[in-house]
């Protein structure tokens, strides 16, 4: 036992000098070569080559001295134990503001292999990855000047909805309050191809721009650009912590050809770029602790809009119309429509009622003439929705409608609604919805349960309009 003992201690005053005399850019290189190496084929969440990179960065968070968060562990597992974030803290020494944090966080899982072919997920996010890594290595070396504490998070399962995160905050076990910030590195790794970094969010908190544009704490080399809020196309961890109203600042590069690809592998990451990157969020994240005061704005980027337990949205629809008339066999003949709309919606967690009111033009081609109509249409939809966490999302729903014709022509003639056509329709609505807030794609199918004609005499048939509708709503 004394020999193990001799040998390990042996082995960690050789690792602590290695790193110790290696620079900034050879340790992020180490880290992004090693987490995007074949060897982790992916690190696909729940895989055991998922759990080789965890290991990996709870050994780095070991030798820098950074303290587990959980009770001596650095892991939280979720999903039944087959997801694991990993978390760290750093200490700080104010009476008062050491009980507030900033949380500084990348995920670390990416797609895994398809096909035989190894996605390495270099950039994305061996990259931030290895970024908070040596956040967390400076970090804890000016410890003593840190008043707030700072919690170090490597995120598992982005890859599939922001899992990671999304069991971080909503197990949180103190006031939301507490969390005055949250810094998110996802993809930083191509800045000379860029010529600059993004920090999204500068507008959820007071001064956020001045923080991140301060002139004395960006190395020289770096072009840093500070932006409101997140854009739409934008879906990283800082989501998980925005729509709790906490503000966020995303850190990112941008997207390169190689994403989601094969191609992105370690020989192609600017460690260059990356090295200034680090050392800028590192000086922000020390100055951020030690500010006197953190006002969030309580502005969002509105795909971070939390659920209201009323929503209202507009909506705009074009439908295509399969209009079946019988006589002694189907017959069909076909049409469009188009409108647009209000759509409230009450909410109930996974559930919710959804009443629509919409104006919509409807034209049949007809043997006997083409047909119009102007309607107005009132929905009513029982809707089962994802969770109110999930950003690429959406919900199915089925109900029914009332449609009243203000109008029509056929042939240029206005139609006869006392004698000949019905001006009231009712019918079955149902179908599904894809969300990516605060858009919605909607997709309804119409069957109507009433005639168009009061009789089967006008087209020697019955005579119903069946709808498909493609609706774009926006939600406020």
């Amino acid at each position: 036992m004394k020999k193990i003992i001799i040998l390990i201690s042996f082995v960690f005053i050789f690792v602590y000098n290695t790193f110790a005399q290696t620079t900034l850019k050879e340790r992020l290189e180490q880290h992004v070569y090693t987490l995007a190496s074949d060897e982790m084929r992916g690190r696909k969440p729940g895989t055991k080559y998922s759990r080789m990179a965890s290991e990996y960065i709870i050994n780095q968070w070991k030798e820098i001295g950074i303290e587990p968060f959980f009770n001596n562990s650095y892991i939280q597992p979720f999903n039944n134990d087959k997801f694991q974030n990993i978390v760290g803290i750093i200490h700080g020494n104010d009476p008062v503001l050491k009980n507030e944090y900033i949380v500084v966080g990348a995920h670390y899982d990416h797609v895994g292999t398809f096909l035989g072919l190894i996605f390495n997920g270099a950039d994305d996010n061996a990259s931030g990855t290895a970024t908070v890594i040596e956040i967390g290595r400076e970090l804890k070396r000016v410890q003593s000047n840190l008043k707030r504490s700072i919690i170090l998070i490597a995120f598992d399962a982005e890859e599939m909805g922001l899992l990671g995160s999304i069991h971080f905050i909503t197990h949180w076990e103190e006031p939301l309050e507490n969390i005055k910030l949250m810094i998110g590195v996802d993809m930083v790794g191509w800045y000379k191809a860029k010529g600059k970094v993004y920090n999204y969010g500068s507008g959820t908190i007071q001064n956020g721009k001045e923080l991140i544009l301060n002139s004395e704490i960006i190395p020289s080399g770096l072009n840093v650009v500070a932006k409101n809020f997140e854009r739409f196309s934008d879906n990283t961890d800082t989501g998980s912590f925005a729509i709790k109203r906490i503000p966020t600042f995303f850190v990112f590069t941008g997207k390169e050809p190689v994403y989601h690809t094969p191609r992105d592998d370690a020989d192609l990451i600017d460690y260059d770029g990356m090295a200034l990157i680090t050392e800028h969020l590192a000086n922000l994240v020390q100055i951020i602790s030690q500010a006197e005061d953190l006002k969030p704005t309580g502005k969002f980027s509105p795909k971070h809009k939390p659920r209201q337990l009323i929503e209202l949205g507009v909506s705009a629809n074009w439908g295509y119309i399969n209009h079946p008339f019988i006589a002694g066999k189907n017959d069909y003949e076909n049409g469009y429509s188009f409108g647009a709309g209000f759509v409230p919606q009450i909410n109930f967690g996974i559930f919710a009622i959804r009443p629509e009111l919409a104006y919509e033009h409807i034209r049949i081609l007809h043997p006997s003439g083409t047909i119009s109509t102007n309607n107005i249409t009132v929905p009513l939809s029982l809707v089962l929705q994802t969770s109110e966490m999930s950003f690429y999302g959406g919900d199915i729903f089925f109900g029914g409608y009332y449609s009243y014709r203000l109008n029509g022509k056929q042939n240029g003639k206005a139609i006869d609604f006392e004698n000949t056509f019905n001006r009231n329709e009712f019918g079955l609505n149902f179908g599904f919805s894809l969300l990516l807030k605060p858009i919605k794609e909607t997709f309804t199918f119409r069957i109507p349960l009433t005639d168009f004609a009061k009789s089967t005499d006008v087209y020697d048939g019955n005579l119903r309009n069946r709808l498909l509708y493609i609706t774009f709503t926006y939600t406020f």
